[in-house]
């Protein structure tokens, strides 16, 4: 697997305003590309700062993605005006873990 970072400094007051950007049109669009697996979005609010991280099912499928990409051109282009500046970095995954779903996790009878 493969995962990309993206910090970016946020105009002041905007963390609200990226973080239903992100929840409401990138991560839509983000799930139509070929080998996404997650991705999430942190804020320090006290330092006005985001960073995003992606993971894809290989480095094929991040670099599809990544600078140059039709994908991200519009991804960027949609938090014009939220953010002032921003530092991607491409990563290879040394190890993965997930919480099982609650489909995987053995159901809790309550006993009255």
């Amino acid at each position: 697997m493969y995962a990309r970072t993206i910090t970016a400094a946020l105009v002041p007051g905007m963390g609200d305003e990226a973080i239903r950007i992100f929840r409401d049109e990138i991560v839509p669009e983000i799930r139509k590309q070929p080998g996404y697996v997650s991705t999430a979005i942190y804020l320090d609010r006290a330092h006005n700062r985001a960073q995003t991280v992606s993971v894809w099912e290989s480095e094929a499928a991040e670099r599809a993605t990544s600078q140059g990409s039709g994908y991200l051109t519009k991804v960027v282009g949609l938090l014009v005006g939220k953010v002032v500046n921003k530092e991607l970095i491409n990563w290879e995954v040394g190890y993965y873990d997930q919480a099982p779903t609650a489909v995987d996790r053995p159901s809790a009878t309550v006993e009255p």
